[in-house]
């Protein structure tokens, strides 16, 4: 849970640096919060990489990946993957199926995501929805 307040606080600041007590963004920040805006907007691609996103801010994928990881504490992978999750859990709690929040949340790997909801929460996904469930009723 920290670390979700921890990036919401990072991408705020970069969002919006006056309001953080920052007074100019510098050109990490602002690519760096170019970057948090695509990947919110584009995290249901399933073949988006760090790569292409790189590539659509016309930046090296290395300079990147450390400008981010140094702004947000996290990596562009784990911040991708924690934009999907989010959506899936919500397309859960709203009845889909665990194959269809998966892929509309755009996991690209059926079997990994299971692993990783498992690890990240503690549960199946199965059990997620079911757990949800119980809690409207």
């Amino acid at each position: 849970m920290q670390d979700i307040f921890r990036e919401m606080g990072a991408t705020y600041s970069l969002l919006y640096p006056e309001q953080s007590g920052l007074r100019t963004p510098s050109s990490t920040s602002v690519l760096v919060a170019r970057a948090v805006a695509y990947l919110q907007t584009h995290y249901q691609n399933p073949t988006l990489t760090t790569a292409q996103l790189a590539q659509e801010l016309y930046a090296s994928r290395e300079h990147l990946s450390r400008a981010f990881k140094e702004c947000t504490m996290e990596s562009i992978h784990n911040y991708l993957i924690y934009l999907r999750m989010q959506h899936c859990r919500k397309a859960l709690e709203e009845g889909v199926s665990v194959l269809n929040a998966c892929t509309e949340s755009g996991f690209p790997d059926y079997s990994s995501f299971l692993k990783t909801f498992r690890r990240l929460y503690g549960i199946t996904p199965t059990e997620y929805r079911a757990q949800h469930r119980t809690m409207v009723r």
